[in-house]
């Protein structure tokens, strides 16, 4: 190869794949915030295409698809993601709530541990834990879900809705309401 022949290297077809798959990326992202999903799947098809261990391609299609309720295809697409990247908390908490959506709680709580062992913190998928748990009718244990939600971050008024919610099904409708004003003072609005 000449000094002056760019281009011809094998790093200038990875520099190209690159960002034909970065220009896919930003087109398919602009599109699921346009909502418009199905077009935003053939963009991350088309990063699949080019590289099968895309994670983040994988993990926008199965956004997209959750978005249009095809909830199988779109756990198809986080078990992808998981594959590639076990420790990827996203994927694991975007499983869940497909697996939710398709009412299969127990699933869904598992996805749910996983992402809070790694980050015992993450109020999505602690708060999405026991409204699964909640479902099951597991209602004690929902409770110690949007107790741990509240300590962490007070101000959550779903957390307090829930909670209130679980607790008039207990009975409690004294501690119920409390849950139920503390969510309005919060900023919680019922539609």
């Amino acid at each position: 190869m000449g000094l002056w022949d760019f281009g011809k290297s094998n790093s200038g077809k990875k520099q190209d794949s690159f960002i034909k798959n970065t220009n896919w990326h930003n087109k398919g992202a602009s599109l699921v915030k346009l909502e418009k999903y199905e077009e935003a799947i053939v963009c991350y098809n088309q990063v699949i295409r080019l590289d099968p261990k895309d994670g983040r391609a994988w993990s926008g299609k199965g956004f997209a698809l959750t978005n249009l309720e095809k909830y199988e295809e779109a756990i198809a697409c986080y078990n992808q993601v998981i594959r590639f990247n076990s420790k990827d908390h996203n994927a694991w908490f975007n499983r869940g709530n497909s697996l939710a959506n398709l009412r299969k709680y127990e699933e869904a709580i598992a996805c749910y541990d996983k992402v809070i062992s790694l980050d015992s913190e993450n109020l999505g998928a602690l708060f999405n834990r026991g409204n699964s748990l909640a479902n099951l009718r597991k209602y004690e244990e929902a409770i110690a879900c949007y107790d741990k939600v509240i300590r962490i971050n007070p101000e959550d008024a779903s957390a307090w809705r829930y909670k209130g919610t679980v607790l008039k099904k207990l009975g409690g409708d004294e501690e119920a309401e409390k849950c139920f004003t503390k969510s309005k003072e919060i900023g919680f609005v019922t539609k």
